[in-house]
């Protein structure tokens, strides 16, 4: 089976990398020659993999995957044990790429293969292979960022796309936070190719596919010089599985006193974290610089008691969980809604280990992207009241600031969404711009570099009824919370949810200066 999965593959590869076939013209996709070249790799078919990257950086040297390509090239001839033409091909990216993604892990295979290459010379008795693949590579510099975090892009092509990123560009922006899955109800972006109500835009066989969009938006995106951090869900994922509720979380009815689906998988269930995984791991394949996971890795307070969250309790605690040992006096709200007087001990265990699970989840996620990109970097969306009250965080969520902190993302990225506060808490403009100062405060204090502290600020007018208008909030309203949390320090900044409407422009004197210090790169 692995043998037809290569023929398979070589001749896909054949197939769209030819620049004529019978005399008809193939259309030349970097993208799929670069994804079929990659899986030739890993399937140790490296000569094979070695003329697909060869075809990309031939057919397109202004790509910004020719860099990849010349990356890969070298770890092909590495991993054939031809170290001379290794050599020649990781010192070449090197002096061309001196900035590259991969520049730390090329460097690192340069010292081994001159190591390889001695060995080889000096004794025809050296065959161990290299276990650099096993050794995990020094992250990417982690820099202060200005974002703009977009969930829907108005342009209606993507030649609009590329006008909105100039913009950005001479806004200050350095980095787009762009949206990769579709929800249902979700507008699609106007310039894809729907197949699907929900999924994901790029390529995998383990979610619905609503259009293999990725590819370009990151070349559109890079060629401008701005990064991009793709913006993943995780629980709330379209696995193509909505018919099978053995997967789903499970919660607890207070109205009922009954256990009832509830909405997103069940991180608990194993086939549940195979098809996440295959999910990150085809994400990784893109050309992007970093993911941020979507605010659904949580649980909320009654949430999992799935079968198999139940018995994973059971076998580490040694009795099964039940809402009685949980909840003191559940009572409704005068709209209908359930809180509780109190928590017990147990609960408090309860979500202490619900909070460990969601993040060792993200880990193997984290595992699963980087085996395409070792320098991939990763923020987490966290609530601001796990950051300000852990205890809170802890009930509310199964999050906490300090457990996310252990797990070693490179930015936590704060919803510093004042305005939700201000109608949740039925508080003020002042007071809600406060809290976020000691949101902000409180996160640098835990985090200590506040390059890696990323405060999300909601840009939008927020109605009523918990839903937001398409109208920018006011430009001295964004001013006043934008300088009292950068009065904190210099802490990476995502303005939610990004619109082509939004003045981004006004803001650009306080971004690339805080506290008198111009802004600069940790």
């Amino acid at each position: 089976m692995k043998k037809r999965a290569s023929l398979f593959l070589l001749f896909f590869l054949i197939l769209i990398v030819s620049p004529q076939l019978h005399g008809e013209k193939i259309p030349f996709n970097p993208g799929e020659v670069y994804d079929a070249s990659i899986n030739l790799y890993y399937s140790g078919k490296y000569e094979e993999a070695i003329q697909g990257f060869s075809r990309i950086i031939q057919f397109t040297p202004y790509s910004r995957l020719v860099s990849y390509c010349q990356y890969m090239i070298g770890l092909c001839y590495f991993k054939m044990g031809k170290y001379e033409e290794a050599l020649q091909q990781l010192e070449f990216y090197v002096r061309t790429y001196p900035e590259g993604d991969r520049i730390v892990d090329a460097e690192k295979y340069i010292r081994i293969t001159k190591e390889k290459w001695s060995e080889a010379n000096s004794s025809l008795s050296s065959g161990n292979e290299s276990i650099l693949s096993e050794t995990p590579s020094e992250k990417k510099r982690v820099k202060r960022r200005i974002c703009a975090q977009i969930p829907f892009w108005g342009a209606r092509s993507l030649d609009e796309v590329e006008k909105s990123v100039k913009g950005l560009k001479e806004a200050g922006v350095d980095t787009i936070i762009l949206k990769v899955f579709r929800n249902k109800g979700d507008p699609p972006y106007p310039f894809s190719k729907v197949h699907h109500e929900e999924g994901v835009y790029f390529k995998t066989e383990y979610a619905p596919v609503v259009d293999d969009l990725l590819g370009k938006m990151a070349g559109i995106i890079h060629r401008n010089g701005l990064d991009l951090f793709a913006w993943m869900t995780t629980r709330y994922a379209n696995l193509g599985l909505d018919d099978r509720p053995e997967y789903r979380c499970k919660q607890y009815d207070f109205e009922t006193k009954r256990i009832r689906v509830a909405r997103g998988v069940s991180l608990f269930h194993p086939e549940m974290i195979r098809r996440l995984e295959g999910l990150f791991r085809d994400l990784g394949r893109y050309p992007i610089d970093g993911i941020l996971f979507q605010d659904d890795l949580i649980l909320k307070h009654n949430e999992d008691f799935s079968p198999e969250a139940n018995q994973a309790f059971l076998k580490e605690f040694g009795y099964l969980p039940h809402p009685d040992l949980f909840y003191l006096s559940p009572y409704p709200s005068e709209s209908g809604k359930y809180y509780v007087k109190a928590y017990t001990e147990k609960f408090l265990i309860w979500a202490n280990w619900k909070n460990r699970w969601l993040m060792n989840v993200s880990k193997r996620l984290m595992e699963a992207a980087r085996e395409s990109n070792p320098n991939l970097q990763f923020a987490i969306n966290l609530y601001f009241e796990a950051v300000l009250n852990e205890l809170n965080g802890l009930a509310w969520f199964s999050q906490t600031l300090s457990k996310a902190l252990e797990t070693k993302f490179d930015y936590y990225a704060v919803m510093a969404y004042h305005r939700q506060a201000m109608k949740d808490r039925k508080i003020g403009l002042k007071e809600a711009i406060g809290l976020m100062t000691d949101v902000t405060q409180r996160a640098i204090d835990v985090v200590g570099n506040p390059s890696q502290v990323l405060m999300k600020m909601w840009i939008l007018n927020w109605k009523s009824n918990h839903s937001v208008s398409t109208v920018p909030a006011p430009q001295k309203e964004i001013e006043e919370i934008l300088q009292a949390i950068l009065k904190q320090g210099e802490v990476s900044i995502a303005f939610v949810p990004y619109i082509d409407q939004f003045p981004i422009h006004r803001y650009k004197p306080f971004l690339l200066s805080s506290g008198g210090k111009e802004r600069r790169e940790e």
